[in-house]
Parts: structure tokens; sequence; C-alpha cells
């Protein structure tokens, strides 16, 4: 009976780690880990990093770093980036689906410092 009872345990925990390997759920106003080219599907949409991006300018020399991410939904797609600018970490606000959104990466108002893979998104 322990035999049977451990197996079972076992084929549960593997059947968790390869049911879908390449997509995370995630939920609103939680900390969530990113990677490169990975969707995470939240209830309205799905995201999926598309990697960094460095803009320069002539008042800038060291330029902006950008993260950009690919927001989707059925019917609509678009890229929503977010930089620290200038060093004023504040969230980037997005629209899709109709509804407004803000995407925090660094820091977070309500949940405090993020670790370089994780991101907020607060539904408006």
């Amino acid at each position: 009976m322990i035999k049977i009872f451990g197996f079972l345990i076992f084929l549960g925990l593997f059947s968790s780690l390869c049911g879908n390997p390449g997509i995370t759920s995630a939920r609103f106003g939680e900390k969530v880990r990113f990677s490169l080219s990975v969707p995470v599907k939240f209830e309205d949409f799905q995201l999926i990093s598309t990697g960094e991006r460095r803009v320069f300018s002539d008042k800038f020399p060291n330029g902006f770093l950008y993260h950009d991410f690919n927001i989707s939904t059925a019917n609509e797609e678009k890229i929503v980036s977010w930089s620290s600018g200038t060093g004023d970490i504040a969230p980037t606000v997005f629209e899709i689906g109709g509804k407004k959104y803000e995407l925090e990466l660094r820091i977070s108002d309500k949940l405090g410092k993020l670790a370089e893979n994780e991101l907020v998104i607060w539904k408006k």
C-alpha cells in the first residue's frame, strides 16, 4: 500500500512538472518569473519577453535600456516597452482589449524589490 501511495505521489509530481513546460500561468498583482520567448499566461492576455535593446541619444550617451514584451489577446497584439529611463523607476501603463494595466520591473510600488527576471502586472 505504501509503495502504491508513493508511486502516485511521484506520478502526480512528474505530470505537474511536465504538463505544459513552455507556458507559465500568472495572476495580476503577484510577482511572476519570466524568460526570453517563454509565454506567460494572464487571465486577459499572454505576455512574451522579446528581449532588451539599448537606445542612444545625444543628451544621454549611455542610452536607455528597454525591456520589450509582446502582449496579445485572441484579437489584438502589441509591443510594450519598459525602461528605468533616467532612474525614475515607474510602471509602464498599457492598454489591451479595452482594459488598462501597469507593468512593473525592478521594483514594485506595493511588493518591493523584484528579481532580475520578475515582473508584476496590475489591472487598473
